[in-house]
């Protein structure tokens, strides 16, 4: 089965995001499970145009004779209303005729012609696709509505995951209630299939997870991390941006940047099969930063130009650094597609330097390809904290002595450093709140 994650589609991507989509499906033609996961538009920019075009996007691929799965997260609820809840109710009805005898209707016969069909599934569900006992779990409005009934526990971690479902229950907080009925439900299901795939849409609580910055909690709605340690399970999701993997935890991240926070990502179309799952680079508007720590075979930075072949060479190590960093665990190993498709005009690159002059651009960036890239960026390089913390380690002062003062010894670092923006560092810093 072929999975797409994470789209957030709006009407500037749209077409290169179904373009490529069309494209490794076409690349794949052999596989006949299509499994679209959640968040295909933003609550803050809902896009009518790009929905409609995406949801025609559907029906191209259900006249194929695709089996198409489309499922609902958070983005994709205005209130309580699935955003395809018109197309839900239409293949509902489609589908209901596929599995009767065709009717007459004056003097005619009629049916779907498809052999493929169209999901939309906003409760959970399992669907038997390719040999493989499959759990959808999207979000859902009304979690009580959705109970299976389970086994007994079979292990200790079984166990204890009940013992925290209960201790949520009883919780007085809305957030963590709901984490207890999804972890009930996911429990059940657990119980009741043995080597389950579980596809779903949810935060894993208190792990830090590889390439990510923090950690989620019960009252961001999430999954029990003991779930990672059920070795008849594997669980794929998305909402994490950046893919990777973790025991039997797979994410898939998203299938575009959404924003310049998403630096040096690779992003990836997967298949999930037997044999394993093979990652194919995608990418739609990439954001690059480049910086000193990215140094390639140069000693001296200032001697080191961003032209084409840099920027070849800088996606080859990134996708390197992500398989090295992201690709492994005992139940999970991601393979690779060498090949991908980028345009310069996609491509936004921010240069991280000591002194920002735009007039002196080119000195970075080779003046070709600055025509060709979507957008330039200089970056001054802010105070390294490393830098910091030495110039903090004075002999003869404990730490209460550090701390008790330390606005003072960040003013002083800043105006020995940088004396000439002495002046904008301070207001940042009190613009954040810092001093």
């Amino acid at each position: 089965m072929l999975l797409i994650w994470d789209l957030h589609i709006n009407s500037r991507v749209k077409d290169r995001v179904i373009d490529g989509m069309r494209k490794y499906i076409q690349y794949n033609d052999d596989e006949k499970n299509i499994v679209f996961l959640w968040d295909y538009v933003y609550h803050f920019s809902y896009d009518r145009v790009a929905l409609l075009q995406l949801y025609n996007f559907f029906l191209e691929l259900f006249s194929q004779g695709k089996n198409v799965y489309v499922l609902a997260w958070n983005h994709d609820w205005i209130w309580s209303t699935f955003v395809f809840e018109e197309a839900k109710r239409t293949f509902e009805t489609i589908n209901k005729v596929k599995s009767e005898k065709p009717r007459s209707s004056g003097g005619g016969h009629w049916k779907v012609k498809s052999d493929g069909r169209i999901e939309f599934i906003t409760k959970p569900k399992v669907e038997n696709i390719e040999w493989k006992d499959v759990l959808f779990l999207p979000y859902f409005i009304e979690a009580e509505e959705c109970r299976v009934q389970g086994a007994e526990c079979r292990d200790w971690i079984e166990w204890e995951i009940g013992k925290v479902i209960k201790t949520l229950s009883e919780s007085k907080k809305k957030n963590e209630k709901i984490s207890a009925k999804v972890n009930q439900i996911l429990l059940d299901y657990v119980k009741k299939y043995d080597n389950l795939t579980i596809i779903h849409h949810y935060y894993i609580e208190w792990v830090n997870f590889p390439g990510q910055r923090g950690r989620f909690y019960f009252g961001d709605i999430a999954i029990s991390k003991l779930f990672c340690e059920l070795p008849n399970i594997k669980m794929i999701s998305g909402h994490l941006h950046q893919w990777f993997v973790y025991k039997n935890y797979f994410c898939t991240g998203s299938v575009r940047h959404t924003s310049p926070l998403e630096v040096n990502q690779v992003k990836m179309f997967f298949k999930y099969s037997n044999e394993g799952v093979e990652g194919k680079m995608f990418f739609v508007n990439p954001y690059f930063l480049v910086s000193e720590e990215l140094k390639v075979q140069s000693a001296e930075w200032m001697k080191l130009k961003v032209d084409e072949e840099f920027v070849e060479n800088f996606i080859e190590k990134m996708t390197i650094d992500n398989k090295e960093n992201y690709s492994w665990s005992e139940i999970w190993n991601i393979d690779f597609d060498p090949e991908y498709k980028i345009e310069n005009k996609d491509i936004s690159i921010s240069v991280k330097v000591e002194d920002v002059s735009y007039d002196e651009i080119y000195n970075y960036i080779d003046e070709e390809l600055f025509k060709k890239l979507k957008d330039v960026k200089l970056k001054k390089n802010m105070v390294v904290s490393q830098d910091l913390f030495e110039k903090l380690d004075t002999e003869g002062k404990n730490l209460s002595q550090w701390f008790s003062d330390w606005k003072g010894l960040l003013k002083d670092y800043l105006t020995n450093k940088y004396p000439e923006d002495f002046d904008k560092y301070l207001d940042f810093l009190k613009e954040e709140k810092i001093l």
